[in-house]
């Protein structure tokens, strides 16, 4: 299956002839591949840059490497954690800022509003609605609840059924929740973010897609500025830290 490695690069080489494996079909989720022994005749590489590969495919999540009988390198699916660990990788050197991301947003969310004003079942509005239940109940405990606010935009993001929005709406929230998670916004700001979520279902419930635009749309410039009206909002997020 695999082609003898050059001298230069291995391990880079052999990550990629395993990886393009992966990607083109030839190894499926749950295979597995040969042993290390027949591997390491394939490569004609050592035991040492062999194993270092196969640690930089499980880190990368393409395999796990499972031990004891039975055990070796199983081919996994990819999942939303370590691809969003990987792209956070690159753009670490990219000086994402704050600004970066909720322009991402103001882009993205107003459509995926008014998608789900079109397409969205009653029991997908109805979880919405669960959700800013949830979101109300912690805001009288005077507790944030931010896990509620990112799984309302999960929800209008998996409801698209665009695998590509899907893993852009989920990586630019996770790390705007981060965000949040060190700046600490107050209860007023967390107010303003239910009353926004409630406006979009409302809409969304009327199947007004165009308000349900406009009401993400506000919702996103609100939160942009919310953020950098916080005492605590420096330059240091002007160049975001993945």
């Amino acid at each position: 299956m695999f082609l003898t490695t050059e001298n230069n690069k291995l391990t880079a080489q052999i990550v990629t002839q395993v990886r393009d494996a992966i990607l083109t079909g030839k190894l499926q989720p749950g295979h597995r591949l040969p042993s290390e022994k027949d591997l390491l005749v394939q490569f004609g590489v050592s035991k040492h840059t062999l194993r270092e590969a196969l640690r930089a495919l499980e880190s990368m999540g393409f395999i796990e490497i499972r031990q004891g009988a039975g055990g070796g390198a199983v081919i996994c699916e990819l999942d939303m954690d370590n691809t969003r660990d990987m792209i956070a990788s690159f753009l670490y050197f990219k000086n994402v800022s704050v600004k970066n991301l909720c322009e991402v947003r103001k882009v993205f969310e107003p459509y995926l509003a008014r998608l789900a004003a079109e397409r969205l079942g009653t029991e997908d509005i109805e979880k919405l609605k669960s959700l800013n239940d949830a979101y109300r109940k912690s805001l009288k405990r005077k507790k944030p609840a931010i896990n509620a606010e990112v799984s309302f935009h999960d929800l209008l993001a998996k409801a698209s059924g665009n695998p590509v929005m899907v893993l852009i709406l989920d990586f630019v929230n996770s790390l705007l929740t981060d965000i949040k998670q060190q700046m600490k916004p107050g209860l007023d700001f967390s107010e303003k973010v239910l009353a926004a979520h409630e406006s979009v279902v409302a809409a969304i419930e009327s199947r007004d897609g165009q308000a349900a635009a406009q009401d993400m749309f506000m919702h996103t410039v609100e939160v942009e500025a919310g953020l950098k009206d916080l005492p605590n909002y420096s330059k240091k997020y002007e160049e975001l830290v993945c």
